[in-house]
């Protein structure tokens, strides 16, 4: 399992939230040893532990030439986060691109249900991270 140090939340494009899927962006320096893709991940936060989806790397879909972290999270926390530590757990797949924004939103929503069912499967396994069970 690998952690980054706690990084603070960048702006970012918005494609995410007009894509129906908004995210929390931090920066990626290239020097970090965390392997490109899309991961099930924790955010660690001031205010609480949150599950979501994770795509490391470049947007490959958009041309993006700058990687980032973008962290979709699997429920709204009620306070902003500024800043977080990102606990990786699973490494779902590759990043790829994709043709159309349809199938990138299909591939988006199978990410979400893949991360859903790691944290029903490995509700014990993550409670050993002393994170709350309201998952």
């Amino acid at each position: 399992m690998k952690r980054t140090e706690v990084k603070k939340v960048i702006r970012g494009r918005g494609r995410g939230k007009r894509l129906g899927f908004p995210t929390l962006n931090f920066s990626l320096e290239k020097d970090e040893k965390v392997k490109r893709g899309v991961w099930v991940v924790i955010l660690e936060t001031k205010s609480g532990y949150f599950p979501g989806v994770a795509n490391v790397g470049r947007p490959e879909t958009f041309l993006e030439k700058k990687e980032a972290i973008e962290v979709h999270l699997l429920f709204r926390p009620q306070e902003k986060i500024k800043e977080a530590r990102i606990i990786f757990l699973k490494y779902l797949r590759k990043t790829k691109k994709f043709n159309d924004i349809k199938d990138l939103k299909k591939q988006i929503k199978k990410d979400i249900e893949r991360a859903i069912s790691f944290f029903r499967k490995e509700h014990k396994r993550v409670r050993t991270l002393n994170i709350p069970s309201s998952f």
